[in-house]
């Protein structure tokens, strides 16, 4: 597991510690900078800033493996220490119901809600936190049982946490046996 803090703060968890972010092979030394305005995500439209980080070294290849095996592009895990962040959880029911956002919405896949010319509900619940002056959203993961993954609408700015890589790049190597495509255990940071 990942060794960061949590405490609750209103409707947000004040969180900090260890998270690991999956990018591109040559994208590494931009590891901290938001995705090119070109890309859209789960929680950004194109040009908004978004952070994805796994509290695992695990879930954070999970979480890519898909994307992986589609356009078969090599990636690496890259650990970072998160400083102090305010974020919205979407685990805790009772803050998403206060705040008007409908949590399982966020589960919808965010690419057919594009490609169907729809704007991806989770697209909305980020647009709240972000309102609410929440620093990120806590994914629940949809493949990973008891899994969820930080996602940082700002950082290393001002009003945001410090962000800084804590550790050297890891290759993901697909297992062709593991369906999640997690590989040699030996390899992976603690």
């Amino acid at each position: 597991m990942s060794n960061c803090m949590i405490e609750i703060q209103g409707h947000f968890r004040k969180i900090s510690g260890r998270f690991f972010r999956s990018v591109l092979l040559d994208h590494v030394d931009h590891v901290l900078e938001p995705p090119i305005g070109t890309h859209a995500g789960r929680y950004h439209r194109h040009g908004e800033p978004t952070l994805y980080t796994s509290a695992t070294f695990e879930w954070a290849v999970m979480a890519i493996a898909g994307y992986m095996r589609q356009d078969s592009r090599p990636r690496v895990v890259v650990p970072l220490h998160v400083g102090e962040a305010l974020v919205l959880d979407q685990h805790d029911e009772n803050a998403c119901s206060q705040l008007g956002i409908d949590r399982e919405s966020s589960n919808e896949s965010w690419q057919t809600a594009l490609s169907e010319g729809r704007e991806p509900p989770s697209w909305h619940n980020a647009d709240i936190a972000r309102r609410a002056g929440a620093d990120g959203i806590i994914d629940r993961s949809r493949l990973i049982p008891g899994g969820w993954h930080l996602n940082l609408f700002r950082w290393n700015q001002l009003g945001g946490p410090t962000v800084d890589v804590c550790g050297p790049p890891v290759p993901i190597e697909l297992s062709s046996i593991d369906p999640f495509g997690v590989f040699d255990h030996k390899r992976m940071p603690r």
